[in-house]
């Protein structure tokens, strides 16, 4: 009896195995057709081996050691279910209602569990739904192309919507098709716009979706369980990411900076590749011509190669072509997120020096009541090892100068970087005092400044941010504000206030959050950023870039204030700052130049739909062009320059270029050392203060 019951234990093993092996992914769930034809090439993904464990790990990680206490429920299935369906179709074009309705079915309450056991049958599922849909997507735009774009009618009064984030998914094939016609349409306007030709639309557009399709059919598990693992990390806080070994490798690489090539973070959203960030000092920002949300759709090498349309394209792959050797040439071909007309960009590959982001210095001169008035502006592009000490000789230079009134710390578009150096550099204009609060996951709290024996300046000070100011250049200006030594000018700060670190995994690694930056109030930056005293017109879209434009961002709180000395000298003079601000810029014609530019750029990028029809955009875009260019010779003629002949003569000039890249960058062709309008205006609500100051202690002393 007791062999047999250990026989049928042992059969009850095996067949209990036998049963998992059924019920796992090396089974995939079949795909149905639904309508859209046979995807050729189409092979369903299964998971490797290791994957399962891989998921394992990646939650034992999260749920240990992220800063959000997230509870694995069928609530957090269903955000995550979400976000995973967004990773893959952000635009709602791909997937069809009766795909969505047959996932949610079955996954939106089964995703907790899934990864809690290390199952990825709904990951595979999910993505092999996408890939399939996608493949008979760039079949039916290959075929339809193949007929000739001059078979499509862009000549009726139909309109396009660009954004699509909440519209419904196409109910059929046969709806999906209409959307992706007047796809097509969209994407032939814009390559018409652009002056292409109709055999080299037909070229770029076949190139575009054969890329695509290739791309979807050389698929690996890895894409697929890359892809899941971004909506499980993404859905605790949009900075956490898992990296898989090539992923990592990449990742590795950009924080060396050993890459060589044009200094820009890119990101994969809808099919393009969008830039997100551009590296102090490298080609991309040197060039002024470039700004976070461009879109970059081809990539030609040298000076006259061939384009090579890379919209679909993997991110990586599109990585490796903008890279090369230093010295070589790339020309991008990119599209605004303002959908204004495309426009080629050549830059020269560069290893990014650190001398091409440290401080810089430079002198304001302002004419004061018939008298010239000298103001110190240092420029600070990121916090780099060895910031503070070069900010001190900057300073202790400055101060030489018998004439200076005050000094101007520039952080506008400084992402961050060494949070020591960012304590050393408070600690130049303040006593040895707390400057940031920093709480981890378990609610502790440590506080960090700087010990000195006092501030190497004590002057008048003011600082200016912009939305591209994050991190650690947020925590300098909340300090210097909080405590009311410095008064802060521009736009609303990113908002970034976490902290992330690295951890290593059996197969690549995981950044999580572990921890959030607090103010000495006790108000956290994160999301809300730090607001300035006094704000200037930001070319900057808030709801786009940002944190709080970021899915998941952690939330803005407050913690318990620490024990801070305050002056409330600037606060009670911000009345009289803010009238004489608003006077001043009235009849200032740069200034006002730059309002009305942003102004025009904002309408421009807040049209969700489009014409489809090629004369109308022609007549939308010269009239656009007409209107930057009566903008540019009003500026002209009130600053007693010669208005421009044409539009053209206006491009080519660096007044051409969008008010986004204005605040991004140098102007190609201008004077690197030219001082900007919002720079000379901070100066200027400087001087107000220190007047402000004196007429207040001559009032005291009467």
């Amino acid at each position: 009896m007791r062999k047999l019951a250990l026989l049928l234990l042992i059969v009850l093993f095996v067949f209990t195995q036998t049963g998992c092996a059924a019920d796992s992914p090396a089974d995939p769930e079949p795909v149905p057709d639904a309508g859209g034809g046979t995807a050729e090439g189409y092979t369903p993904l299964v998971p490797d081996d290791n994957q399962g464990e891989i998921d394992r790990e990646i939650v034992k990680q999260l749920q240990q050691n992220h800063y959000n206490k997230v509870k694995l429920d069928d609530a957090f299935s269903e955000k995550f279910f979400n976000a995973y369906i967004e990773e893959l179709d952000g635009t709602r074009g791909v997937f069809l209602q009766d795909d969505i309705e047959r996932l949610r079915d079955k996954y939106v309450h089964a995703l907790d569990d899934e990864l809690k056991k290390g199952q990825t049958r709904a990951a595979f599922d999910i993505y092999n739904t996408y890939q399939k849909r996608r493949i008979q997507i760039d079949q039916w735009a290959l075929d339809r192309i193949a007929q000739g774009i001059d078979s499509l009618n862009i000549e009726d009064d139909e309109s396009f919507d660009v954004d699509r984030e909440n519209a419904p998914w196409p109910a059929n094939a046969e709806e999906r098709a209409t959307l992706w016609t007047q796809q097509l349409e969209n994407q032939v306007i814009n390559l018409k716009l652009n002056d292409l030709d109709t055999a080299e639309i037909e070229k770029r557009l076949t190139q575009r979706y054969s890329n695509e399709l290739k791309q979807l059919r050389q698929t690996e598990p890895m894409d697929a369980f890359s892809a899941y693992m971004d909506a499980y990390t993404h859905s605790y806080d949009p900075h956490t990411d898992y990296f898989s070994p090539r992923r990592s490798e990449d990742f590795n690489i950009d924080m060396n900076l050993q890459l060589q090539g044009i200094g820009a973070e890119l990101r994969s959203k809808n099919g393009y590749a969008e830039l997100v960030r551009l590296i102090p000092g490298g080609p991309a920002a040197k060039s002024g011509k470039l700004k976070p949300t461009d879109r970059i759709i081809a990539v030609g090498q040298d000076d006259d190669g061939e384009f090579t349309d890379v919209v679909g394209m993997r991110l990586d792959e599109t990585v490796q072509l903008i890279r090369g050797e230093k010295g070589s040439t790339v020309r991008l071909q990119i599209s605004p997120a303002d959908n204004s007309q495309t426009k080629t960009v050549t830059l020269v590959r560069d290893k990014i020096e650190l001398k091409d982001q440290a401080a810089r210095k430079q002198i304001i001169e302002l004419d004061r009541q018939g008298q010239q008035v000298d103001v110190g502006l240092i420029t600070l592009p990121s916090f780099y090892n060895g910031t503070a000490k070069d900010v001190k000789k900057l300073v202790e230079e400055l101060k030489k100068n018998e004439d200076l009134a005050g000094i101007v710390l520039d952080l506008r578009n400084n992402g961050g970087g060494a949070l020591g150096e960012a304590m050393k550099l408070t600690g130049l204009f303040m006593n040895s005092v707390p400057a940031v609060q920093i709480r981890d996951a378990d609610g502790n709290v440590q506080v960090l400044g700087d010990r000195n024996d006092g501030p190497i300046y004590d002057g008048p000070l003011a600082v200016m941010v912009n939305r591209l100011s994050a991190s650690a250049s947020e925590i300098v200006a909340g300090a210097l504000q909080d405590y009311g030594r410095a008064i802060v000018l521009g736009g609303q700060t990113f908002g970034k206030g976490t902290v992330q670190t690295l951890m290593p995994l059996s197969e690549g690694q995981i950044k999580l959050t572990q921890a959030k930056f607090y103010r000495v109030s006790g108000e956290s930056t994160q999301d809300r950023g730090v607001t300035p005293d006094i704000t200037f017109p930001a070319a900057i879209d808030p709801s786009k870039i940002g944190e709080s434009a970021l899915p998941n961002a952690l939330p803005w709180d407050r913690i318990k204030p620490t024990t801070f000395p305050y002056s409330d000298e600037i606060t009670q003079l911000m009345g009289t700052l803010e009238r004489g601000h608003r006077m001043r810029v009235e009849d200032d014609a740069d200034y006002q130049y730059r309002v009305n530019r942003i102004r025009l750029a904002r309408q421009q990028t807040e049209k969700t739909r489009v014409s489809l029809n090629l004369e109308e955009r022609r007549a939308e875009q010269a009239a656009l062009k007409q209107q930057s260019l009566e903008l540019a010779n009003t500026h002209r003629e009130a600053t007693g320059k010669e208005p421009f002949e044409d539009y053209k003569a206006f491009e080519e000039s660096e007044e051409g270029e969008s008010p986004q890249e204005q605040e991004l960058g140098a102007h190609p062709g201008a004077d690197p050392d030219e001082i900007d309008a919002y720079q000379t205006e901070s100066a200027r609500v400087l001087l107000d203060l220190v007047e402000a100051f004196i007429r207040e202690k001559e009032a005291g002393a009467a």
